[in-house]
């Protein structure tokens, strides 16, 4: 296999489109908590969710590995470009990073590591199969990242509750769009025997769910903005109805077309979204670091999230850009109302 094929598998397998999200969670935990901000403190609070997102990736597609051999067969362990046991090697390597830094960070970020690494290994082995306990395990996996770096700079008693609110904000998003991925994948997890919650309960109760799942999101980060400083809290909250507008913008094409939802409508939201919560994260910067920070950090974030989803998301998640696409469009979502 030649280098440069080689090194577009793992990249794949990193999945770019998401890779900036969720070390910018973690820093905006450290940001919030008012710990001493030191640059080394907020470097590892950005670095170790970072490894460790990666890390699951490469895991988590080594136990879909007989789910995607049927649904998605181009993807890098299916088309045999990335060798499974390569997989689990790499996945491995960053888990062993993610417990250097944790360690190093004190008892606090150790536990956070281990609760994340517990987290990844039980949704990605049994619980992605097993409807909303699936995805709200999945979606954990945010609200760990954003206290493991509030712990790695130390919280002040008065900083806990900006931070639990937006761990229930970042708790409900993550749940959310991961539910939203499960519409996107139901063709293929119906096959492989994957009861999701759009398998086991139908496409309208699902999205009754996506929907309350992203209020609670609104409410949350809306109280932790109220409960935050008076600096920061006007580009805050300017911030938040950016983010609410964009969830209406993801949102209302599945609820408009939930009688028979084209794949393709579903991988659009959950584009949006994937967006969405990078802006969502930038304002918990900001309302720690200020707005400078946030938007210097937020823009080019954002501008590769979007520039990486055009080029490689298609692909991906639908395999190679004409025939997959076309099938895309064409495919629908059935409609199932179950009791």
């Amino acid at each position: 296999m030649s280098a440069a094929r080689a090194l577009r598998a793992h990249l794949e397998t990193w999945r770019p489109y998401t890779l900036w999200y969720v070390g910018l969670v973690g820093l905006g935990g450290a940001a919030v908590a008012a710990g001493p901000h030191h640059p080394w403190r907020l470097l590892a609070a950005w670095a170790a969710p970072t490894v460790g997102w990666l890390g699951g990736h490469y895991l988590g597609d080594w136990f879909d590995r007989e789910l995607d051999a049927g649904s998605k067969p181009h993807r890098p362990i299916p088309s045999d470009r990335l060798r499974a046991r390569t997989a689990v090697a790499c996945g491995c390597a960053c888990f062993g990073v993610l417990a250097v830094l944790a360690v190093a960070g004190g008892w606090g970020t150790t536990a956070a590591a281990l609760l994340a690494g517990v987290g990844i290994v039980a949704y990605s082995r049994w619980l992605k199969a097993r409807g909303i306990a699936g995805n709200l395990v999945r979606g954990a996996l945010g609200a760990v990242a954003l206290l493991y770096g509030a712990l790695a700079v130390g919280v002040p008693s008065s900083a806990w509750p900006v931070l639990l609110a937006l761990t229930v904000a970042f708790w409900a998003h993550d749940a959310m769009s991961n539910l939203v991925g499960a519409l996107r994948d139901i063709d293929g997890d119906r096959a492989g025997g994957y009861a999701t919650l759009p398998v086991r309960r139908g496409v309208p109760f699902a999205l009754r769910t996506v929907v309350t799942l992203h209020a609670v999101t609104i409410g949350a980060a809306l109280t932790a903005g109220l409960l935050a400083g008076p600096e920061t809290r006007p580009a805050y909250l300017a911030t938040l109805l950016v983010v609410a507008v964009a969830g209406v913008v993801a949102l209302a094409p599945l609820v408009t077309r939930r009688a028979g939802m084209p794949v393709v409508v579903a991988l659009r939201a959950h584009s949006v979204l994937v967006v969405e919560r990078v802006v969502l994260a930038s304002a918990v910067v900001g309302l720690g670091l200020g707005v400078v920070v946030q938007l210097a950090l937020a823009l080019p974030m954002v501008a590769l999230t979007w520039w990486a989803q055009r080029g490689m998301r298609d692909r991906h998640e639908l395999g190679p850009a004409g025939a997959g696409l076309a099938l895309a469009t064409h495919r629908r979502v059935p409609l199932e109302d179950a009791p």
